[in-house]
C-alpha cells in the first residue's frame, strides 16, 4: 500500500470520527439546559402542555440529537437505581399452584412479562439510556440516569395497574353508620353481605395534594369487567373541564360494557384501581362503543401516568422494593468534573514525559494518543454505549497501553539507530520488529476486556467496554497511524539528525 493511500485512509477515518463526535459536542456544549429538559417529555406530556406540532417536532429533533451523543451513566449525571423483588404468591394462585410447584419455565415467563411491562411504563418518561435487566430468577434492577422526579417514577413502577369495574351494593353501603363514613373507617364487618367486599373511596385529595382515604363502599365481588379488555387510555377532560382518563375497550369489552350498562340503568358502577375506588358514577343510560371516563381529582401529570399504567397493562407479578438509591444531579456533575480532570491530568503528564524523553517521537506519540481518545469516545457515541466513571478509568488505562506500545516501538528504533542504520531505515525496521510484541500485548488485554464485558455487569461492564474499544483503536494508532505520521515527516525531510528523535 502506497504512502499516499495510507494518508488518505487516515484522513478519511479522522473525518468520520469527527462526524461521529459532533452530536456529542453539540449536545453537551451548545444545547441550553432548558432545551435539554424538554427531551424528558413524552408525546403525551407535550400534548397536555399545549405544544404545537412545530414545537413537538423540535423536541423530537433534540431527542434524536441526545440519542446520538455519548450517554452518561448514573454516576456521571445523577438519577436513580432500584432493585425490585418479585412476589410469586399471587402468580401461584392464578396458576392454581403453590409457590414451590411453579416450574422454572413459568417463573422465567412471568419475569419476562414483568420486565416488558415495566419497560413500557418507564419508556414513557423519556429518560435516556434506561437500564432494566434481570439480576436473577426473582429480581430486576432498573437504572434511570438523569431521572428528574424519582417519587413520580416510583409511583408508576409500583402501581399494579389492575383495573376492575364492580357494582356498588347500595343498600349495604347506606347501612354503614354515619360515624364510619366520616372517619373513613369500617369496623362492623357484620354489615358486609355475602358475595360483597368493602373498599374505600380514594377519589379526593387533601390540601397537600395527597390522596386520602374516604368513605367505605360495599362492592359486589363479581367483577363485571377487567382491565385486560382495555384497548386505549389517554388524558381527557370531563363535563366541568376537570382532568380525566378516557378509555376505550376492545370489541369483547365494548359488547359486555354495553349490555351491562343497558341492564343496570340507575345503579352505581365503581371503577376500582389497585383495590381503591376512584369513582362510582350512576349509570344514566346504555354506553355503547366501549368508551368511558375515569375521574378522580387528577392533575394532568397524574392522569398521564395513570393512562400509561392502564395502556401497558397490569403487572403479571407483585413487586416490592428491595433497594433504592438516588444519585443527586450535583453529585453526578462533580463526578464528571473529577473524571475529566483525571483524564486531562493523565494526558498532560504522559505528554510531558513522552516529549521530554523522546523529543519529536514523543510529540508524534502524543498526537496519536489524543486521536486514540477522540476515536474511542466517537465509537462509544456511535454504538450508543454508556460512559461511566469506570469507563473513564478504562480510557485512562488505554492511554497507558498506548504509551507502552510507543515505548516498545521507540526502543526498537533506537536499537536500529545504534547499528548505524539511516533514520528512515531505522524507523521502518523498528516498526517491523515491534509489531508482534505490540500485537501480543494488546491481544491479551483485549481477551481480558472481552471476558469482563461478557460476564460482568454494571461498573465492571462499563470499564470493559471502553477498555476493549480503546485497545482496539490503539492497535490502529500504534501500528498504522504512527507509521503514516513518520512517513509524512520523513518525506518532508523534517528529521535531519538522529538525536532529534530521542535524547
Amino acid at each position: 500500500m502506497s504512502k499516499n493511500v495510507k494518508l488518505v485512509i487516515v484522513l478519511l477515518l479522522f473525518g468520520i470520527t469527527l462526524w461521529f463526535l459532533w452530536p456529542t459536542l453539540q449536545w453537551y456544549s451548545f444545547t441550553p439546559k432548558a432545551e435539554k429538559e424538554k427531551t424528558e417529555y413524552s408525546i403525551d406530556t407535550m400534548i397536555s402542555k399545549g405544544y404545537t406540532s412545530e414545537q413537538v417536532t423540535q423536541v423530537l429533533k433534540l431527542k434524536r440529537l441526545r440519542s446520538q451523543a455519548v450517554n452518561l451513566g448514573l454516576d456521571l449525571q445523577g438519577g436513580m437505581r432500584v432493585v425490585l423483588e418479585a412476589d410469586f404468591d399471587d402468580y401461584a394462585k392464578r396458576l392454581e399452584k403453590s409457590v414451590k410447584e411453579i416450574t422454572p419455565e413459568e417463573k422465567s415467563d412471568g419475569m419476562a412479562r414483568l420486565l416488558e411491562r415495566l419497560r413500557g411504563r418507564i419508556d414513557k418518561f423519556g429518560v435516556s439510556e434506561v437500564g432494566i435487566r434481570r439480576m436473577d430468577d426473582a429480581r430486576i434492577i432498573i437504572e434511570l440516569p438523569g431521572a428528574k422526579d424519582p417519587d413520580r417514577i416510583m409511583d408508576v413502577i409500583k402501581a399494579k395497574g389492575k383495573l376492575d369495574f364492580m357494582f356498588v351494593d347500595e343498600e349495604a353501603t347506606k347501612a354503614i353508620s354515619t360515624n364510619d363514613v366520616w372517619l373513613g373507617s369500617f369496623t362492623n364487618y357484620a354489615k358486609v353481605p355475602a358475595g360483597c367486599t368493602n373498599l374505600y373511596f380514594y377519589g379526593k385529595k387533601d390540601e397537600f395534594h395527597r390522596r386520602v382515604r374516604g368513605a367505605p363502599l360495599i362492592l359486589k365481588t363479581n367483577i363485571v369487567l377487567a382491565g385486560d379488555m382495555l384497548k386505549e387510555a389517554r388524558v381527557g377532560s370531563g363535563e366541568f373541564m376537570e382532568v380525566t382518563v378516557d378509555f376505550e375497550l376492545n370489541a369483547q369489552g365494548a359488547e359486555i360494557f354495553g349490555e351491562v350498562t343497558a341492564a343496570n340503568i340507575g345503579k352505581q358502577l365503581a371503577i376500582v384501581l389497585d383495590g381503591n375506588v376512584m369513582s362510582a358514577p350512576n349509570i344514566r343510560s346504555e354506553i355503547p362503543g366501549g368508551r368511558g371516563q375515569i375521574s378522580g381529582g387528577f392533575d394532568a401529570q397524574e392522569a398521564q401516568d395513570l393512562a400509561t399504567i392502564l395502556r401497558e397493562g397490569a403487572l403479571p407479578l407483585s413487586i416490592k422494593i428491595g433497594q433504592q438509591e438516588i444519585v443527586g444531579e450535583s453529585i453526578g456533575s462533580d463526578a464528571v468534573k473529577a473524571g475529566v480532570k483525571a483524564l486531562i491530568i493523565a494526558i498532560i503528564l504522559i505528554v510531558s514525559f513522552m516529549v521530554l524523553r523522546y523529543r519529536i517521537s514523543g510529540v508524534i506519540a502524543s498526537i496519536a494518543m489524543v486521536i486514540n481518545v477522540i476515536m474511542t469516545i466517537a465509537v462509544l457515541a456511535q454504538l450508543q454505549f454508556t460512559l461511566t466513571l469506570p469507563g473513564i478509568a478504562g480510557i485512562i488505562l488505554t492511554i497507558g497501553m498506548a504509551v507502552d506500545s510507543n515505548i516498545i516501538m521507540f526502543e526498537r528504533i533506537r536499537e536500529e539507530l545504534r547499528k548505524q542504520q539511516p533514520i528512515s531505515e531505522a524507523i521502518h525496521l523498528g516498526f517491523d520488529r515491534a509489531f508482534w510484541a505490540i500485537l501480543d500485548s494488546n491481544m491479551t488485554t483485549l481477551i481480558s476486556a472481552m471476558v469482563l464485558w461478557s460476564l460482568g455487569s454494571g461498573p465492571v461492564q462499563g470499564f470493559a467496554v471502553t477498555l476493549f474499544f480503546g485497545v482496539l483503536i490503539n492497535l490502529f494508532t500504534a501500528v498504522f497511524l504512527m507509521r503514516v505520521i513518520f512517513d509524512v515527516i520523513l518525506s518532508m525531510n523534517l528529521i535531519k539528525e538522529k538525536h532529534w528523535l530521542f535524547i
